[in-house]
């Protein structure tokens, strides 16, 4: 059985669209990724999925503007903020970091509806997840614990990337590649980080 993702993206600060058939195209389920991009070249990167994309996006930015999510400088490198009230007493530099790691957050996603059954997501992700740590030296932020299950059929997870720039094609190739991922029967994904 094939699950045929349609990357669609960039979206982000700057970038979410304006009128409300665009907002409605992303409140939709499907799996993402969230790749912030470094001076320093460096990619870090985020996989997840949500029944409504575009609320799993801008609580991903609030938490991040809320300085509750670790910070980093413009290398890509964590800096140490202390804790919670060291941040806050410190508005002046973190508020700053906090600032540029939201406007450097770009996602990139695949809806539900446009080429798999949404009782995939957890599945995706998993995949998604493994792929991308892989891809990126273990600079995968999220990656934890994920039981997806298991299946008693083949599964061939496609990639279209046909309506990405060349830009956006570049940066999800370097996160999840561009070959499919081959899933056999029964195979169940327990992936600790």
């Amino acid at each position: 059985m094939e699950l045929v993702l349609q990357w669609r993206g960039p979206v982000g600060p700057g970038l979410f669209p304006g009128d409300i058939d665009g907002r409605e195209a992303l409140s939709a389920a499907g799996v993402y990724l969230r790749v912030k991009p470094y001076e320093s070249g460096r990619l870090v990167g985020y996989v997840g999925q949500s029944k409504n994309l575009l609320q799993r996006f801008d609580q991903h930015l609030t938490q991040i503007l809320s300085l509750n999510v670790p910070l980093r400088d413009e290398t890509g490198l964590p800096v140490d903020t202390g804790d919670r009230l060291s941040l806050l007493n410190a508005l002046g530099e973190s508020g700053p970091l906090a600032l540029a790691e939201a406007r450097r957050t770009r996602f990139f996603f695949a809806r539900a509806e446009d080429g798999f059954d949404a009782d995939y997501l957890t599945l995706l992700e998993a995949v998604l997840k493994e792929r991308a740590d892989a891809m990126l030296g273990g600079a995968c932020e999220n990656v934890q614990t994920i039981a997806a299950g298991a299946f008693d059929h083949d599964l061939d997870v496609i990639h279209d990337f046909s309506l990405l720039n060349a830009d956006g094609l570049a940066t999800i190739q370097s996160v999840i590649g561009a070959d499919p991922i081959r899933i056999p029967a029964a195979q169940e994904f327990d992936h600790a980080g």
